[in-house]
């Protein structure tokens, strides 16, 4: 090894041995972390990707059913064949379209499971099957509509709230059984049949309990803070994680114990960042409670550090850094995608003829039948 390389300490065992398994560490070791776990630009890429595919998919359903058609009718092609092009006939949907469009039937599933008056699990086990199965799949290749109650039947049956199918579809008007049932191998596939969700809702019950030993025991750390205090904010973080953390991005980017802290320090940031700090001095590591600011922690690499090796972590490096964390997610959580019913109705318009292009290959054909008629009278 070269003067110039950065020397690097090598640990024992018995310094790298973990003194407990965290929660934390056992989410980090599943399937929804490992498969359905981002940053932001991998997400956006990912999300990118899917679209293209979409569009590509909807290019080539027209051409083969265009293709099709024209042996049926081969006189109207050939007369009409410069207008019976995907590029003039198809409105395809746009990225931005398409989040708004997922984002309007991601409320339906909210709605729907209320409707049904399902429990928060299900809501949110349901809502998480379809962010998944849109991550991957187009709704240029599979209308949301039927795609919604699909997840939510899955979602009933996954959380052990029983519902017939018979019973589900007399209350969905317009729906069959095999509008269902014939989906549900086509979104187990896709979710890669990982059916486990990790919601945010356990762990604030974990940290609801631990504010109230950190800051209450042996004796209150904070003169105004007593557990009706705490209680208040348990429920209220409860109401923030239903209108914030279901639809969205938080889950793919974020741990569900980061969720359930930002849930809580938007809620009080004053008792939650005291209780943060209590947890960093148990090593008389004071920390301040000044350090509590709008800043986003800086990334790797960043630290002023020019040899380009992390040095240990301090316990105030680490409190920063999860306060960012904490502060990154609410900003992501409350970023929501601005839409109206209105304009996903058009939106989804464009998904009906994109999913059945024979529909206006027929009706393009008709209009410039009766336009030459027209002429030639």
């Amino acid at each position: 090894m070269t003067n110039s390389e950065p020397q690097i300490k090598e640990e024992s065992p018995l310094e790298t041995k973990k003194k407990e398994v965290s929660i934390d560490d056992l989410y980090r070791r599943s399937s929804q972390f490992q498969l359905w776990s981002y940053t932001i630009e991998e997400l956006d890429n990912v999300k990118r990707s899917t679209h293209e595919d979409g569009r590509m998919a909807a290019i080539e359903r027209f051409n083969e059913v265009k293709a099709t058609m024209s042996k049926e009718k081969p006189e109207a092609f050939q007369q009409f064949s410069d207008e019976l092009t995907s590029e003039k006939l198809l409105d395809l949907i746009t990225f931005d379209e398409q989040q708004k469009y997922l984002q309007f039937f991601a409320q339906q599933i909210i709605q729907t499971c209320t409707h049904f008056r399902m429990p928060t699990q299900v809501k949110a086990t349901a809502v998480s099957f379809f962010q998944r199965f849109f991550l991957i799949n187009s709704p240029m290749s599979y209308h949301p509509k039927n795609i919604v109650f699909t997840c939510v039947f899955l979602a009933a049956k996954l959380e052990n709230y029983f519902i017939s199918i018979d019973s589900f579809c007399d209350l969905l008007p317009k729906t069959e059984k095999l509008d269902i049932l014939n989906l549900e191998f086509d979104v187990l596939q896709s979710l890669k049949f990982t059916l486990l969700v990790h919601h945010p809702f356990r762990p604030l019950y974990g940290f609801f309990l631990d504010v109230q030993q950190v800051l209450l025991h042996p004796s209150p750390v904070l003169s105004d803070v007593n557990i009706d205090v705490i209680g208040g904010l348990y429920d209220q973080a409860k109401k923030w994680l239903n209108d914030h953390a279901l639809i969205g991005d938080v889950l793919f980017l974020f741990t569900p114990p980061q969720i359930a802290l930002a849930a809580l320090f938007d809620c009080n940031s004053k008792v939650t960042g005291r209780y943060l700090a209590e947890k960093f001095q148990k090593t008389n590591k004071k920390v301040k409670l000044e350090t509590i600011n709008e800043e986003v922690p800086k990334q790797e690499g960043e630290n002023g550090n020019e040899s380009g090796v992390s040095e240990e972590p301090k316990e105030a490096d680490i409190y920063e850094q999860l306060l960012g964390t904490i502060k990154l997610c609410i900003s992501v959580a409350k970023a929501e995608i601005e839409t109206s019913r209105e304009e996903c109705i058009l939106i989804d318009k464009k998904c009906v003829y994109l999913l059945n292009p024979g529909k206006v290959i027929k009706k393009k054909i008709k209009s410039l039948s009766g336009e030459s008629t027209s002429k030639t009278a």
